[in-house]
């Protein structure tokens, strides 16, 4: 009978997984605006031989851009390659969502859990966009999984120092997950520690060592400088309570739970994350990820063990299943209705651009302007960026990363196409618009009912 209840769990498990790649199946075919396009054109650059922070900017630690790197040496520019690693990551995630809770809390929280985590908006948003997170989710859960299930320390170690290499915001749980090891007096503390400084510390410094200051200030000092904007981070914060009520619902049942200690380390993790993103300067919606495993595991044993706890009739017990199944897939599917008509709509005008440019240049023409298309256009049209800088994000420049006026003088001269969006990302600053005014002619303008108007320019 156990064996078979394992069989159905599992069972269950697939059909969850099966469900989440037919919804994400749109979003994997179809390229998007966005950072990724970014971290694609940088792979490229890595691929033939440039090294971030010494020939680019790039504001992250190493593993995401090197992973992407290799997809590109081995196949091109294959949009539904590099977008599988994040769905990739995202299943391997659940995976060890699913096992961890199975161990800890039984068939039932595993389900659950790995049901709340899998069918969360952010997760099967991001499941699609490689902005480095979900790898980063991937190897901190499978650190948690060899940490807590398996006992393997060196093996956990490890993976959280893979962690940390691929996105800085695992760092703090992972330290929080150190401290409570720590603490407990656990006789793996030394060998978790130092696999994971192993990892962490000589990945850093080697780069360190190779590019000592281009290295340090894009990693780390580039996100204290950021400027800071609380009435966005709160909307930010607002808006991804809003789309993932039910997983930080279902993780606030904890405090209805007797007996919650068992679930402590994992509740006192997703606080931390929660609570260290309020302090920072800004944030975006898939920045609270790092923190999603940990609360679907708690939401995942909160669920049932209140549910096993009602003192009622089976009749009435099976009613209020009844009623949160319904809620669940009411949720779910209006989760997946946003996706189609919103999330995973695509670039309207792509295929115009792509055309565009094609036909008002040379082979010798570069491109330069808004981070979230024109990486992507490069990458369709083969084309290059100018002065590879690739990342033109507004903090880039505010934070005094890179000198505005000295790459706009650079690229005078120069044969390009200048793409900005309206009044948004580049062309935020006067002095972008007044390098267009005075040094290139414009060309024409495609609106895209999502992204607005996209302006293109030719300059030299």
């Amino acid at each position: 009978m156990p064996k078979d209840r394992e069989k159905l769990a599992y069972a269950i498990f697939l059909a969850f997984i099966a469900i989440f790649v037919i919804v994400a199946l749109k979003g994997l075919a179809t390229p998007q605006p966005g950072d990724e396009n970014a971290y694609y054109y940088m792979g490229r650059l890595v691929s033939e031989g440039k090294s971030p922070y010494r020939d680019f900017f790039y504001a992250h630690p190493p593993l995401h851009i090197y992973l992407i790197a290799l997809i590109y040496k081995i196949l091109g520019f294959n949009i539904i390659a590099l977008k599988l690693i994040p769905l990739l990551s995202a299943l391997a995630s659940a995976l060890f969502v699913f096992k961890i809770t199975k161990e800890k809390f039984g068939n039932a929280s595993a389900l659950i859990s790995s049901a709340l985590f899998l069918f969360s908006y952010s997760i099967m948003f991001n499941s699609v966009f490689s902005f480095g997170i979900m790898p980063a989710v991937m190897f901190l859960t499978a650190g948690a999984y060899f940490l807590w299930i398996r006992n393997k320390y060196l093996i956990a170690g490890i993976f959280f120092g893979l962690a940390g290499i691929t996105r800085l915001l695992s760092l703090v749980p992972i330290l929080i997950i150190l401290i409570v090891f720590l603490f407990a007096k656990e006789k793996g503390f030394l060998k978790l520690l130092c696999a994971f400084s192993l990892v962490f510390l000589v990945t850093n410094g080697i780069f360190i060592a190779l590019h000592k200051d281009s290295y340090l200030i894009p990693v780390y000092k580039f996100h204290l400088l950021k400027s800071s904007d609380s009435g966005e981070n709160f909307r930010e914060y607002a808006d991804t309570l809003k789309l993932n009520w039910l997983l930080f619902l279902s993780a606030a049942l904890l405090i209805f739970v007797k007996g919650k200690r068992q679930a402590g380390a994992f509740a006192l993790v997703a606080a931390a994350h929660l609570l260290f993103l309020l302090a920072l300067k800004k944030i975006f919606g898939f920045y609270f990820i790092i923190a999603f495993p940990f609360l679907a595991i708690i939401g995942g044993h909160s669920i049932a063990n209140l549910y096993n706890k009602i003192n009622l009739s089976k009749k009435w017990k099976r009613t209020i299943l009844i009623i949160l199944l319904v809620i669940f897939v009411w949720d779910l599917a209006a989760n997946i209705l946003f996706l189609e008509k919103i999330g995973f709509t695509g670039f309207e005008r792509k295929m115009d651009l792509m055309e565009f440019i094609e036909s008002s240049s040379g082979n010798d023409t570069l491109l330069f302007g808004d981070d979230s298309v024109v990486p992507l256009l490069a990458l369709l049209t083969n084309k290059k960026i100018a002065l590879e800088l690739v990342d033109t994000n507004n903090q880039v420049f505010i934070t005094g990363m890179k000198d505005l006026n000295k790459a706009l003088n650079d690229l005078k001269g120069k044969d390009i196409l200048f793409i900005i969006r309206n009044k948004q990302g580049i062309s935020y600053f006067k002095e972008v618009r007044s390098f267009l005014d005075k040094n290139c002619g414009f060309l024409s303008q495609f609106h895209d009912k999502m992204e607005g108007d996209y302006l293109v320019y030719k300059c030299g």
